[in-house]
């Protein structure tokens, strides 16, 4: 008995349809654009990795302080519903001076390099405001939940 030959996956163009060549190279096409759209989807996800990754350890950022701009920093516990309302009133009072001179940052006292900056300037309590002049210079600490009225006054103060 003969073998039966298997037929030949990839037959030469000079044997294939006309139909059957459009469909091959619309095939390569959607193979080539499928990688394309893949390697954008995966660059586009590591670039919003890198920006919120950038966007939290900015706000940790304490080397400005000194740089020649006001520094607001806020000394943060975490599940600490008084920080947590502190931090709301700061951001609003932020919001309605709008200055891109005043900084706001955020000390954590779960990090260790939070309970040093706390530690350093006198502030280790949670729920504290510390403000810094352009040059560095502490201009106050203020313990508590702080209103937003009161937070305006002080803030226009460091400007």
């Amino acid at each position: 008995m003969a073998k039966k030959s298997k037929k030949d996956k990839n037959p030469s163009s000079s044997t294939m349809s006309a139909h059957a060549k459009i469909m091959q190279a619309k095939r390569r096409r959607d193979s080539v654009l499928l990688g394309v759209v893949g390697v954008l989807a995966i660059g586009a996800i590591c670039a919003l990795i890198w920006f919120f990754a950038t966007l939290e350890n900015k706000e940790e950022d304490y080397s400005i302080v000194g740089l020649g701009e006001p520094v607001i920093v806020q000394i943060h516990q975490l599940n600490c519903n008084d920080c947590d309302i502190l931090r709301a009133n700061t951001k609003r009072a932020l919001n309605e001076i709008d200055d891109d001179r005043l900084h706001y940052r955020i000390a954590y006292l779960h990090k260790p390099e939070g309970i040093a900056f706390a530690s350093k300037h006198g502030a280790a309590r949670q729920t504290t405001l510390v403000l810094f002049d352009k040059f560095g210079r502490k201009q106050g600490v203020y313990y508590g939940v702080q209103e937003v009225d009161m937070l305006l006054a002080r803030f226009n103060a460091l400007l």
